[in-house]
């Protein structure tokens, strides 16, 4: 009843916050003013610390840390976040870092207390420095004998309605067999099953899907979640490693997908059904400055156009300098998908 109850409210405030700040009686300030409060807030408190979802914190929060970092601001002072997220802060010293236990909430844009906080209107800032997590991690972790595709998928309740964005089953199975000869599979779903060590899940309800099932049938599948959980391999350090060394990416709308576009020299397809993403993060927003060599993003907006685009990663075969080669009859495809 509590679980319920507390989806309810969320849904509620996720409508409200639709209907505009108006309609919760806030007040918005604009990108300077937050940039001035958060300072403030920093030289008075010593600390700055993110509440909310994993998505909104690699497209706006991160970025903004770095460039506190490299401003000097952070010198005996703490970012504060959630446990497991030391690895996306490698930039700061360990004394300039802090995790928090709790799980994560949707947090309204009108109570996000710094510059430029909203995944689905942000633009690239002067307080905006991107990690490079592939120079960082790419010689880290574990290696593979051919090229990896990683698989990024969701299967939650969206909305109060149920899914919405994920990967069907058939068009899975599509990816797994196609991929048998020629690549290293990566699949994640995340909070499908335990992770072990370095992970705080978001406040997302699960739904049954027999995707593990699956995917284990494919002996080029590994399934993160299961890695993690049967080695105790610190999640997010081993998400990081992998996708490191990773150019060839599918995934679904959503927070998991936002940190693909931080690994850029690579071909990103991206199911979008349905959200606030659409168009402004993928044309002009954080899937354009996460990394300093954006992925080519292929985005289907239905499940026909994925299935185009899966025919499309399923003609990928060697890499040619930083192209990813596909086979040519699918060009007007290509084109008509590239976002």
């Amino acid at each position: 009843m509590r679980q319920s109850l507390a989806r309810l409210r969320i849904g509620a405030r996720r409508w409200l916050w639709r209907l505009g700040p108006r309609a919760e009686g806030a007040a918005v300030c604009d990108d300077q003013e937050l940039l001035n409060q958060s300072l403030d807030r920093l030289r008075t408190t010593g600390t700055i610390e993110y509440t909310g979802e994993f998505g909104a914190e690699i497209t706006t929060f991160i970025p903004f840390a770095y460039w506190l970092k490299t401003e000097g601001l952070l010198a005996g002072r703490r970012v504060i976040t959630y446990d497991g997220m030391r690895p996306f802060y490698y930039f700061l010293d360990d004394d300039e870092f802090h995790e928090k236990s709790g799980s994560r909430d949707w947090l309204p844009v009108e109570q996000r207390d710094w510059p430029t906080n909203s995944t689905y209107s942000a633009t690239k800032q002067r307080w905006h420095v991107v990690p490079d997590y592939r120079t960082e991690y790419r010689s880290q972790g574990m290696t593979f004998g051919r090229p990896v595709l990683f698989i990024q998928n969701k299967f939650t309740v969206e909305w109060e309605m149920g899914p919405i964005n994920y990967l069907p089953l058939q068009l899975l199975e599509v990816l797994f067999s196609f991929a048998s000869d020629r690549f290293d599979v990566v699949y994640s779903r995340p909070g499908a099953l335990p992770t072990g060590t370095g992970y705080t899940s978001d406040h997302n309800t699960h739904c049954e899907y027999p995707d593990m099932e699956l995917a284990r049938r494919f002996s080029n599948v590994v399934i993160l979640e299961a890695l993690c959980a049967d080695t105790g391999a610190p999640y997010n350090l081993t998400k990081l490693e992998i996708l490191a060394k990773s150019h060839l990416f599918v995934g679904v709308q959503g927070g998991g997908a936002h940190l693909l576009a931080c690994f850029g020299d690579s071909l990103l397809l991206l199911l979008h059904s349905r959200g606030l993403e659409y168009p402004h993060a993928y044309a002009v927003g954080p899937y354009k400055y996460l990394s300093h060599t954006p992925p080519v993003l292929l985005l289907a907006r239905s499940f026909e156009q994925l299935a185009q685009g899966v025919a499309i990663i399923g003609s990928v075969g060697r890499r040619e300098g930083n192209n990813l080669q596909f086979d040519r009859r699918f060009h007007p495809i290509f084109q008509a998908l590239r976002f």
